[in-house]
């Protein structure tokens, strides 16, 4: 034993040989506190909680003997009950599943219910509160007896982590607007563009003003951007009136210039009229925050036509 010990390799195998009974003793331990299968446990009876329907009885109602009858003996307790009446009611002996109301002749009905359908009930009692006669169907009452508290503003939307998150942040922005500018926040809005007039001598690139040669010299016209006169068609009128001036002013002039000067202002006075009719008669939503621009455009390009032409037959005005 003493030269086992005094081997090199001795003590390591003993460490292991100890560890691995250690492994093995916790590993039995485990496995023996392992709960069964469930296939393999006893299935405890559970309650079961059946409802069973009672018999509904017809409500007593007492009637007076009619005359040359005699008055119907009481029932006393232990005795059986009498024999069906002639009025159709209940034998003891009935089924309980049978509906005393619903096989009781028309009789019997006729002093239980009255004309409305509604039970007759004994002189002094107190009817039970009629339902309402109107009903909002489309605001129907809540079934649910909710009263909000203080927390409700404190839950978060449903969704993921990152949905929360976005949501925290936009809270704490809006908290932080709110301190440093208060709770009454209106957005910003551009200053509209001054009211000046038109230089063609100070435009950037002058191939944007057209020229005689390509037929649009007219961009050139030195005149400022005006705003529609007004809704309801006074634009498109006052450019029709124009037209019809310029042409009745300058009738001995050469009539091909005349309609080659005009036609851009007719072309724009179409454009014109159809923004104004769809902005008269509602248009659709992608289409109306365009529509009041393009109608200003319109109004002062066709403005600017009519200038250079009146320009252009100067010479030949009758």
């Amino acid at each position: 034993m003493n030269a086992a010990l005094r081997h090199p390799d001795a003590l390591p195998h003993l460490l292991a040989m100890a560890a691995t009974l250690v492994v093995l003793v916790l590993a039995a331990r485990v496995l023996m506190q392992v709960p069964d299968p469930p296939m393999l446990r006893v299935q405890e009876p559970r309650i079961q909680l059946r409802l069973v329907p009672r018999p509904s009885a017809a409500p007593s109602v007492t009637t007076a003997p009619a005359e040359g009858t005699a008055p119907a003996a009481p029932v006393q307790p232990g005795q059986p009950s009498p024999p069906d009446s002639a009025d159709g009611a209940m034998p003891a002996d009935a089924p309980a599943s049978a509906s005393p109301v619903r096989n009781a002749p028309a009789s019997v009905l006729a002093r239980l219910y009255d004309a409305r359908g509604q039970p007759r009930l004994p002189p002094g009692t107190v009817p039970p509160p009629a339902p309402p006669a109107t009903r909002d169907i489309l605001n129907p009452p809540n079934p649910v007896d909710y009263r909000p508290t203080r927390f409700d503003e404190a839950w978060v939307a449903d969704g993921g982590v990152a949905d929360r998150a976005a949501q925290g942040l936009a809270n704490a922005n809006k908290a932080l607007v709110e301190l440093l500018h208060g709770k009454d926040v209106q957005p910003a809005r551009a200053r509209p563009a001054p009211e000046v007039r038109f230089n063609p001598a100070r435009h950037e690139r002058a191939s944007d003003l057209g020229s005689a040669a390509t037929g649009d010299a007219w961009r050139a016209a030195p005149i400022s951007d005006e705003p529609l006169p007004g809704p309801g068609g006074e634009a498109s009128a006052r450019i029709r009136t124009q037209l019809a001036a310029l042409e009745r002013d300058h009738a001995g002039c050469n009539p091909q210039r005349v309609q080659q000067l005009l036609a851009p202002a007719r072309r724009f006075l179409g454009e014109l009229q159809r923004a104004e009719h769809a902005l008269a008669n509602g248009a659709d939503p992608i289409r109306a925050g365009t529509l009041p621009v393009a109608a200003r455009g319109a109004w002062n390009q066709a403005r600017r036509v009519l200038w250079h032409a009146r320009s252009e037959l100067a010479d030949c005005r009758s």
